[in-house]
C-alpha cells in the first residue's frame, strides 16, 4: 500500500514488525540496521535464531523469541536468578509486545538473503523472493506495517540502483506500510531518485526466440524475436549466453533487425 525511507535508527521506527536479515550460517549480516537488532534482541534473539535452524535463502520465518514451555501470555520465571533463565524471562512470549525489553516489535521475521556474486547465480531474482517471502508471511500474522534495511545492500557488492528497485516494487505491493532504514546516505539518495533504466550497450546474440543485449549495469535484456509480441524482460544471467552467437548453423540477424529489437527495449521504459 504505501513505504517510505528513513535514516533513521530501524529500533526507532513505529512499525508491528521488523526484518532482521541474515546470512546463509544463520547470523545477522554486516549492516547497521541488522546489528542493531541483533544487539537489541540479546541472547533471547540468539536462542531464537539457533531454534529457526537452517534457513533457505530467498525464505523467510518468524524468529520465536520465548523459550519451549513457557505459558502463553507469560514468560518463565527468574527465580533462580540464573543468567540463562533471566534471559528467558525477557523473551517476548507469542503475542507479547517485543522481543525481550528492547525490541519494540510485536514480530520479527528473519530471511536469509544473497550475495552478489558475478551476477550469474540468479542473485537479482533470489533478492527479489526474499522480499514476496517477507511480505507474504507479514501479511499472514497480520502485520500492517513493517521495519526493515535493503537487503543485500551492504558488504554484499549488488548494484545499489537494483537492490533498492527491488526493495521498492515489492514494497509496492505488500498490504501494509514498510518503512526501510537506509543505512546509509547513498541508499537514501537513490530511493528519492526515479529509476534509470539500464541501457544496452552490445547485442550478444539469439536463441530460441529471444534476442540478447548487454546492458551497462551488468546484466542482459531479452526481446521476443516475434514482430506480434513485443515482450522484454531483465535477467542477471542465462545459461544460455554461453550458447548464443556461437551456433555454426544459426541465422546471425541483420542490423536492421537488432535495431528493431533495441529500439523495443528502448519504447518499453517509456
Amino acid at each position: 500500500m504505501a513505504y517510505s525511507v528513513t535514516r533513521e535508527d530501524i529500533l526507532g521506527i513505529e512499525a508491528q514488525g521488523a526484518v532482521l536479515p541474515l546470512e546463509m550460517t544463520g547470523r545477522p549480516t554486516e549492516g547497521r540496521a541488522a546489528q542493531r537488532l541483533a544487539a537489541a534482541g540479546g541472547v533471547p534473539l540468539r536462542r531464537g535464531l539457533r531454534r529457526l535452524g537452517f534457513l533457505a535463502v530467498g525464505s523467510a520465518a518468524r524468529v520465536e523469541l520465548w523459550e519451549p514451555g513457557a505459558a502463553a501470555g507469560g514468560s518463565p520465571s527468574a527465580a533462580d536468578g540464573s543468567e540463562e533463565t533471566e534471559g528467558r524471562a525477557k523473551a517476548a512470549a507469542p503475542g507479547s509486545a517485543s522481543a525481550g525489553e528492547a525490541l519494540p516489535f510485536q514480530a520479527l521475521i528473519a530471511t536469509a538473503v544473497p550475495r552478489w556474486l558475478t551476477g550469474k547465480a540468479n542473485e537479482l531474482l533470489a533478492l527479489e523472493r526474499c522480499y514476496e517471502s517477507v511480505f507474504r508471511l507479514a501479511e499472514e500474522l497480520g502485520l500492517k506495517s513493517l521495519a526493515l534495511p535493503f537487503l543485500s545492500s551492504c558488504y554484499y557488492r549488488f548494484p545499489l540502483d537494483e537492490a533498492v528497485h527491488i526493495a521498492l516494487e515489492a514494497a509496492g505491493r505488500f498490504d501494509g506500510r514498510a518503512v526501510f532504514a537506509a543505512d546509509s546516505d547513498e541508499l537514501l539518495a537513490l530511493s528519492e531518485q526515479r529509476y534509470r533504466r539500464p541501457q544496452i550497450v552490445a547485442y550478444v546474440g539469439w536463441y530460441h526466440d529471444l534476442a540478447v543485449f548487454q546492458l551497462d549495469n551488468g546484466l542482459y535484456a531479452r526481446v521476443d524475436l516475434r514482430p506480434e509480441l513485443r515482450r522484454v524482460d531483465t535477467v542477471p544471467y542465462i545459461e544460455a549466453c554461453y550458447r548464443v552467437g556461437t551456433d555454426p548453423a544459426q541465422v546471425p540477424l541483420d542490423e536492421r533487425e537488432i535495431a528493431r529489437l533495441r529500439r523495443i527495449w528502448e519504447e518499453a521504459g517509456d
